[in-house]
C-alpha cells in the first residue's frame, strides 16, 4: 500500500538520451554493455543520458485511438480495439542558459560557421552515430517525498517514467521585458513506460524494424541529478565555460531581459525597427531608434508523418514534412515612424538575418555572449499597429523563414552557445 501524499517538482529530474533510442545507453567495464564512448581504466560508468537543467515544467500523456467492433443483430459493441499505435507526448519548458540543453536535445550550437541548428538528429530522427531514424529516449526520475532529486545518491526507492522513440515536434523560444527567457519543447514518442528504480532498466524504445518493444541487454541507468550551477569564478564573475559539460554546469542561474539585444537587419522595413542598444554594447545608444522591443518569440514546428506498413503494429519511420517553416514575432513600443509604402512591399523581396543575442548578467550589460539565435533568410510578413487610451502605441512584426533540410546553410535557424 503506497503512503505517498504527493509529488512536487522538488523530487523530479528530467533527462534526455544522447544516443539512438534502440541502442545501448551506458557502458560498465566488464559487464558487457556497450556505448559509443569507452570506459576508463577504473571502469567508470559512461552514460548516454544527460540531465536537462533549469526545467520549469514537464508534462507527459498518452492516448489510445480505439475503434468499436459492431455486428448485425447486436446493438452494443462486441469489442473496442486499437488499430493504430498509441499517441505519446512529452512537453517541457526551461530557462535558457548557455545552450547545454539545446546541445543535449541534438541542436548544433556552434553558430553560423558550424551549420544549421536543425541537424539530422532533429529533422530526421537520427541520433549521433546511428544510421536509423529511431529518435531518442527521455526520462523523468522521481525520488522520495520530501527529498531533493539533486545530489540524491540513493537508488532503492526512486522511480522512473520513460518515453521511448522521442522526436522533437516543436521548439520555441520566448523572451520579454519582466521575465526570464524560456524555451519550450514538445516531444512525440512511440511508447511510455514506468519503472521502480533507476538502474539496469529495460530500454523503453520500440524496435521500429519489427514493431515490438525492445527486450534483452539494451538497458539504461540514470545518473544522479545535479544542480547545473557553478560557483562564481576567481574574478567574482560567472563561469559558463564548457569545462563541466558532463554535468551540464551552466554557471549562470538564468539569463535576464536586460542582457538581451537584437538586430532586425540593416535594410528595408525591418531595419526601421532596429532595437537600441545595439548588438555591440560598447556602442550603447548610438544613433536614434524608432522602436523599443518588448518581446520576441521564435517558433520552429517540425511536423512529422508516421509511415506504416502491413505486419508492423507500430510505424517503421517518422519522417519530417519539409520544408520546415520558422516564424518570428516581435513586439515593440513605437517611437518614431519612418517613410515607406505598403504597396512597395508587393515587389520587395528583401531577406533579413534576424539576430537575438543573450549575454551573461553583469552590471553594465556587456557580459560575454552565452547564447545567440540567428534566423537567416527571414522575410517580413506583416506589421500591426495598436494604439488606445492609457496604453503606449505598439507594433507587432511577423517574419517567416524556411528550412529545406539539415544541410541548408543559406536560411533557417542557427544557434551559438558557450556550451559548444
Amino acid at each position: 500500500m503506497a503512503n505517498r501524499a504527493r509529488v512536487i517538482y522538488q523530487s523530479e529530474a528530467l533527462y534526455a538520451g544522447t544516443v539512438d533510442a534502440t541502442g545501448y545507453h551506458f557502458l560498465v567495464d566488464g559487464d558487457g554493455y556497450k556505448d559509443q564512448a569507452t570506459a576508463d581504466a577504473a571502469g567508470t560508468v559512461t552514460t548516454g543520458i544527460q540531465q536537462l537543467h533549469r526545467v520549469q515544467s514537464a508534462n507527459y500523456s498518452f492516448s489510445i485511438n480505439r475503434q468499436d467492433v459492431n455486428q448485425f443483430g447486436q446493438l452494443a459493441r462486441i469489442d473496442s480495439v486499437a488499430i493504430e499505435p498509441p499517441t505519446v507526448s512529452l512537453d517541457f519548458s526551461y530557462y535558457l542558459t548557455n545552450g547545454f540543453n539545446e546541445k543535449t536535445l541534438g541542436f548544433e550550437i556552434g553558430g553560423i560557421n558550424s551549420g544549421q541548428a536543425l541537424t539530422q538528429e532533429l529533422l530526421l530522427g537520427k541520433a549521433s552515430g546511428s544510421p536509423s531514424a529511431n529518435g531518442k529516449n527521455f526520462f523523468i526520475q522521481t525520488t522520495d517525498e520530501g527529498t531533493d532529486a539533486v545530489n540524491n545518491s540513493g537508488t532503492a526507492t526512486k522511480s522512473t517514467i520513460a518515453l521511448g522513440n522521442g522526436y522533437v515536434s516543436n521548439y520555441s523560444v520566448e523572451a520579454a521585458v519582466g521575465s526570464m527567457p524560456t524555451a519550450s519543447v514538445t516531444i512525440d514518442g512511440l511508447n511510455l513506460r514506468s519503472y521502480t528504480g533507476v538502474a539496469d532498466l529495460e530500454n523503453p524504445a520500440i524496435d521500429t524494424r519489427y514493431g515490438y518493444p525492445l527486450t534483452g541487454t539494451n538497458k539504461f541507468s540514470l545518473p544522479m541529478a545535479v544542480s547545473g550551477k557553478d560557483n562564481r569564478g576567481p574574478d567574482g564573475g560567472f563561469d559558463s565555460s564548457p569545462s563541466n559539460e558532463a554535468s551540464g554546469d551552466a554557471g549562470i542561474a538564468c539569463l535576464r531581459p536586460g542582457d538581451i539585444s537584437m538586430s532586425l537587419g540593416d535594410n528595408g522595413r525591418a531595419g526601421a525597427f532596429e532595437l537600441l542598444p545595439s548588438k555591440d554594447p560598447e556602442n550603447d545608444y548610438e544613433g536614434s531608434g524608432s522602436a523599443h522591443v518588448q518581446s520576441f518569440s521564435i517558433d520552429v514546428p517540425i511536423s512529422r508523418s508516421a509511415i506504416n506498413r502491413l505486419g508492423n503494429p507500430y510505424g517503421y519511420a517518422r519522417v519530417t514534412d519539409f520544408p520546415v517553416n520558422i516564424s518570428v514575432s516581435v513586439n515593440a513600443l513605437v517611437s518614431e515612424l519612418k517613410q515607406g509604402s505598403v504597396a512597395e512591399l508587393l515587389f520587395n523581396q528583401e531577406e533579413h538575418d534576424l539576430t537575438f543575442t543573450m549575454r551573461e548578467p553583469n552590471t553594465t550589460g556587456t557580459g560575454p555572449e552565452t547564447l545567440e539565435f540567428t534566423v537567416k533568410g527571414a522575410r517580413l510578413e506583416g506589421e500591426s499597429f495598436s494604439s488606445s487610451i492609457g496604453d503606449n502605441k505598439s507594433v507587432d512584426l511577423t517574419f517567416t523563414a524556411q528550412v529545406g533540410g539539415p544541410n541548408d546553410d543559406t536560411q533557417g535557424l542557427f544557434i551559438s552557445g558557450s556550451a559548444a
